[in-house]
């Protein structure tokens, strides 16, 4: 009997396989696309309505408050589709974006800080070639405002749309499309979604062309969604960008001149299309942080409960 026992096969217990962890969805750059219709009807509808309705009550007045209002578009439209699709858990996750925490390093911002030295250097370009002078005063006084413009647009003047266009759309564009499409895309709905503006009088937009400024929107948004990738979906760092680069674009304008002149335009691309070439087009996406369904590995069998 023992010797039966000792010599005895084992028997061979049921393989179970190790539980899949469900992505924090605070973090996933890549999910399933649905609500994107949704969310793109909201954020048109509000901000159009915005720049349409409210220069008729100013009766031809300062823009700034339409723009102002209508830029909080996507943000409406990304907490009202999540609230509908997801609820309140879903709403918080949205939030928790904007957390720090092992969000990438400094990755995200050396990338901040090459679009900037981009632009910047697309502003100094000119000046050195003789076509245009900056005067020392001007620019010293520039330069004391900048800390509140920054505080200002990050979060009312072009930061507050990122909740809308990184934190919501971009991972669902790239739950169905490459990295670089996706962002492709998402450049030219942006710079779509800004058309109301070029009629509107004392806007930046009323200034410049709209094909060079769609260009600048697909060059930053490529720029804009390697920064949110690389923060691991955090739309902090995508606040910090949009916001610095709207400070040293509207610098740009103010002491140079040509918004969305060829200098700056082909800067930005040059720099989209670098980040491109150097990540082969993934511009920062990690597998890891795809929060689609997870699909089961290949030839594994059934898992059984305990």
């Amino acid at each position: 009997m023992f010797l039966g026992m000792a010599t005895e096969t084992p028997s061979i217990r049921p393989h179970t396989s190790a539980p899949v962890t469900a992505p924090d969805p605070s973090r996933t750059t890549a999910v399933d696309p649905r609500g994107l219709t949704a969310f793109l009807v909201v954020t048109f509808a509000f901000s159009w309505a915005a720049w349409w309705l409210i220069p008729r009550f100013l009766d031809g007045g300062d823009p700034t408050p339409a723009v102002l209002v209508g830029a909080f578009g996507p943000m409406v439209a990304a907490i009202v589709v999540t609230a509908f699709t997801q609820g309140r858990a879903g709403v918080g996750a949205l939030f928790r974006r904007h957390s720090l925490g092992r969000r990438g390093g400094l990755r995200p911002y050396a990338v901040t800080v090459l679009i900037v030295a981009a632009i910047a250097g697309s502003a100094a370009l000119p000046v050195y070639l003789g076509t245009a002078e900056v005067e020392e005063a001007a620019l010293r006084a520039a330069l004391l405002g900048v800390p509140v413009q920054f505080l200002l647009i990050a979060l009312v003047g072009g930061g507050n749309e990122e909740l809308g266009w990184r934190g919501f759309a971009l991972p669902r564009l790239q739950g169905s499309l490459p990295p670089l499409a996706a962002n492709v895309t998402l450049g030219a709905v942006w710079a779509v979604w800004h058309a109301p503006l070029f009629d509107m009088a004392g806007t930046i937009q009323s200034e410049v062309n709209f094909p060079a400024y769609a260009l600048l929107c697909v060059g930053l948004t490529v720029v804009m969604g390697h920064v949110f990738n690389s923060a691991r979906g955090g739309v902090l760092a995508a606040v910090i960008a949009h916001a610095a680069v709207n400070v040293v674009s509207g610098l740009k304008g103010m002491l140079v001149g040509d918004p969305a002149g060829v200098f700056e335009v082909t800067a930005v691309l040059t720099v989209a299309a670098i980040l491109a070439l150097a990540t082969r087009g993934r511009l920062g996406l990690r597998a890891a942080d795809d929060g689609r369904d997870p699909a089961p590995a290949a030839g594994a069998g059934p898992t059984t409960g305990s």
